[in-house]
Order: C-alpha cells, then sequence, then structure tokens
C-alpha cells in the first residue's frame, strides 16, 4: 500500500511542490528576518501592503479563468497554447481596466503616490503572465520543472536581500528587485515550457476563445468578487479603519504561517487536476478517494495549527526584533483561521473538480454577506481585532458549508465529527492552556498531542504511554 501510494501521481506532485516551496518558503522568511530588522514596523507595513494590493488586482483581473485553464488543459492539453496566449491577453485588458478604477479609489480612501501606484501596477502585470506559465505544468500534473524554477529564483531573491547594503534595504528598493527577478523567472518558465514542448496546439480567435473562457468561468469571478471584502480587503481594512502598523504584523503574521499555508495550499493544487480528470473517468473511485483521504487533510492542518500556537512565541521572540512581537498573538489565530479556511478550500476544490461552480458562487455571497461587516468592524481593533473576527465568522459558516457540500456530491466523509472534536481540543490546549508553561513542558504536551491524535485517526497507528 505505502508502495502505491509513493509512487502515485498526486504524491508525486505534491512531494514535489512541497519541497520546493517549502525552502524557497524557508528562504523568504530568512530575506523577511534582514528586512524587519532594518525597517520599522510602519515602513515594513507598506511595503507588504504595495505587494498585497498587486495582489489584490491580479486577483480581481483575473476573471475565475485560472481555475478553468488549469481544468480545460488537464482534460484538453492540445489547448494549452490557445489558453495561455488568449488567457494572458484577456487577463491584461482586465487588469487595465481594474487599476483604472483602482486610482479612483486610491484618490478618495488610499494614500499611495504616483510612484507607489507604479508600482503596484507593475508587480500585477508581471505576475499576469508568470502565473498562466505556471500552470501550464499543473493542468499537465508535472510539478517538478515549476518547484526547481521557484527553489532557483527563491535563492536568488534571498541572496540578493542579504548581500545589499543596509542603506540600501529600502521600500523602492526591495520592490523594484522583486519585480525584476520576476520578469527573469517569467522568461525561464516560457523557455522551460518551450523545451518539455507543452506550448501545444493552435491559437484561436482571440474573441471567441475569450467568450468561452469567461462563460466557464463567471462563476469563479463572481466568486472572487463576493469574497473580496472578506478574503482581499484585509490590508485595505486596517489602512483605513486602523494604522499601517497594524499592517505590517497582520502580513507579518502571514509570512510567518506562509510555510503550513504553503503545504495545504499545495495538496489542493496537486490533487485537482487529477480530481477534475477522475471525475470524469470513475465517478465511483472519486467518491470513495474523497471520503477517506478528506480526513487526512484536516488532520494535517490540524497538527500543523497546533503546533504552531503550541512554539509561535519561542519561535517569533527568538527571530524577530520585540517591535514586531504583537504579531506574534495574531500569528496564533490566524493559524486556525487558516486551517478553516483551507478546509473550505477543500470543500470548493471538491465542487470545482465537480463541475459544481454555482455552488460555490452561492457559498461565497452568502458568506460574504455575513461575514464582511464582523470583519470590517474587527479592523478597527488593528490586526488583533482582525484575527478574532475572521475565527468567529468561518467557524461559524462551518456549519452551513459542510451542509450544502454534503446535499450537494453526496459523499460521506468519514471520522468528521472526530477530526472537529479534535480541532477544538487541540486548539484549547494550545492557544490557552500552555501560555505560562515552560518550553520542557510545551515540548512533551505537543508530542502527546500528536500522538493521540494519530491513535485516533489513523487506522493501525499504535504507540506506548
Amino acid at each position: 500500500m505505502i508502495k502505491s501510494i509513493i509512487q502515485h501521481k498526486v504524491f508525486k506532485n505534491f512531494s514535489y511542490l512541497t519541497l520546493g516551496t517549502a525552502i524557497s518558503q524557508v528562504l523568504s522568511l530568512l530575506a523577511v528576518l534582514k528586512i524587519t530588522k532594518i525597517l520599522l514596523p510602519d515602513d515594513y507595513g507598506l511595503y507588504t501592503f504595495i505587494i498585497a494590493q498587486g495582489a489584490l488586482l491580479l486577483t480581481i483581473a483575473d476573471l475565475g479563468v485560472q481555475t478553468i485553464i488549469v481544468r480545460s488543459i488537464a482534460r484538453e492539453p492540445e489547448k494549452t497554447n490557445d489558453l495561455v496566449v488568449n488567457g494572458i491577453l484577456l487577463r491584461t485588458l482586465a487588469l487595465v481596466l481594474v487599476s483604472v478604477l483602482y486610482v479612483g479609489y486610491n484618490y478618495f480612501l488610499g494614500n499611495l503616490t504616483l510612484l507607489e501606484l507604479s508600482l503596484v501596477f507593475l508587480f500585477s502585470l508581471i505576475s499576469c503572465v508568470g502565473k498562466l506559465f505556471e500552470i501550464v505544468y499543473i493542468g499537465n500534473q508535472k510539478m517538478l520543472p515549476p518547484s526547481i524554477i521557484n527553489l532557483v529564483y527563491g535563492f536568488i531573491w534571498f541572496a540578493l536581500v542579504f548581500l545589499l547594503p543596509n542603506s540600501l534595504v529600502t521600500i523602492n528598493n526591495l520592490i523594484f528587485a522583486f519585480l525584476a527577478i520576476n520578469v527573469l523567472k517569467n522568461i525561464t518558465f516560457y523557455f522551460a515550457l518551450k523545451r518539455h514542448k507543452l506550448l501545444i496546439g493552435k491559437v484561436q480567435n482571440f474573441w471567441l476563445s475569450s467568450k468561452n473562457l469567461v462563460y466557464e468561468s463567471w462563476p469563479y469571478f463572481a466568486l472572487t468578487l463576493v469574497m473580496l471584502p472578506y478574503r482581499k480587503f484585509s490590508n485595505n481594512f486596517l489602512d483605513i479603519n486602523s494604522t499601517i502598523e497594524e499592517v505590517a504584523f497582520y502580513n507579518l503574521s502571514d509570512k510567518f504561517i506562509g510555510p503550513i499555508s504553503m503545504i495545504l495550499d499545495i495538496a489542493l493544487i496537486a490533487i485537482f487536476p487529477n480530481l477534475s480528470a477522475l471525475w470524469v473517468s470513475n465517478i465511483a473511485k472519486f467518491k470513495n478517494v474523497i471520503s477517506e483521504g478528506f480526513k487526512y487533510y484536516m488532520l494535517l492542518g490540524i497538527l500543523l495549527s497546533f503546533l504552531f500556537t503550541m512554539f509561535a512565541y519561542e519561535i517569533l521572540g527568538f527571530l524577530f526584533p520585540p517591535s514586531y512581537l504583537p504579531a506574534v498573538i495574531v500569528c496564533q489565530l490566524q493559524i486556525w483561521f487558516l486551517l478553516l479556511s483551507s478546509i473550505d478550500s477543500m470543500i470548493g476544490t471538491i465542487l470545482g473538480a465537480t463541475n459544481n461552480e454555482k455552488k460555490i458562487l452561492k457559498l461565497g455571497i452568502i458568506n460574504s454577506l455575513f461575514s464582511t461587516p464582523i470583519v470590517y468592524y474587527g479592523s478597527k481593533f488593528g490586526a488583533m481585532g482582525l484575527s478574532i473576527a475572521y475565527l468567529t465568522t468561518f467557524s461559524i459558516f462551518q456549519f452551513y458549508i459542510w451542509y450544502v457540500f454534503k446535499k450537494s456530491v453526496g459523499i460521506n466523509i468519514k471520522d468528521k465529527v472526530l477530526m472537529w472534536g479534535l480541532a477544538i481540543g487541540l486548539f484549547i490546549v494550545s492557544y490557552f492552556l500552555v501560555v505560562d508553561l515552560n518550553l520542557i513542558y510545551k515540548i512533551l504536551i505537543a508530542v502527546l498531542g500528536v500522538l493521540i491524535s494519530l491513535k485516533l485517526v489513523v487506522k493501525n497507528f499504535s504507540f506506548k504511554l
């Protein structure tokens, strides 16, 4: 059984992406260590805010087509060239329109200068092209090449930050360097795709191809729009209602939980094309895989969140300057929100693989209407208030999303009650009960918590107390 798992395409893809991205995340985190030792929280907040706004524009300008492109390439690889070329053109046109709207937003509510706005737009444009090159590999379920490319350029970024004299570590210099590295990475991806002969097929008429893409992707785009207020506006809410320092604490917490987020995201990326193809070829096997596999995905997220919360103070206190320590408690809450968010994303991935885009849209609309006012109000109390708002709203929403999921796909997730009980128990232990304990006791409790969890969930796992 173990040999079969190791040789499975999904496991290999997950392993390639995890290893490559994990190392890149470590290198990125090391670069952040130097940046935070030089930049004050308000400068670091502005630096991360510019990057976050670029990502926000790209998210809107994607129009929801990225998921459709991955699914289409997985099912019909001969359409790759058409999907990539016309996908880039479509997203670029959308980005121009979104950028014009953002200028209006910045004039009335924002504080970015003309140069900072230009950096936001450049980041969006460069990422617009590069991401579609990368997802060609994902659609073809070939994860090793993008893992290597991302790792190489992650090391280049790390080396550049550490080689820069402290006097040159400024907001603008860092962003210009980041953009230049991403341009080189995009070029590398293009030639790698040509070398592996994955850019195949004829490019169709732009308007016809784009019309088909938008027709299929509109539920995802509508979902993106309704999810923006509570998933992508966190920086904007803090910028409007709080201070740029609170933006720094919130984004540092995001950066610090990045490795765990990366592992959970890669698991979804690795399985999506496989599930999309399996839904078409073998529905019975598809349902069995989901029924058995979902609890192990939850277990992975629960244990990672538990261990992170247990040792966040020790790790962050050692790595970052005292001025950034308010981010610790934000991290400890954000990691559990990340768990809930990843579970919702897994459900969305399954619904997407089964062509239930409209159900995803319905869930997004209800969640947005329910969560946005609470999240906006929470941002008035800084990063901490925002994190509490996210965790609270997503905890309550789980009741509804699981009801819709069961009704839509008719799959019974094994041990789901056990998994939720385990998540609640480990959250209480790690967040409330071990705050004042010394490191040795924390390590003992962490080991015991992991062993008990594995004993309860994993068949044939045994240990002696």
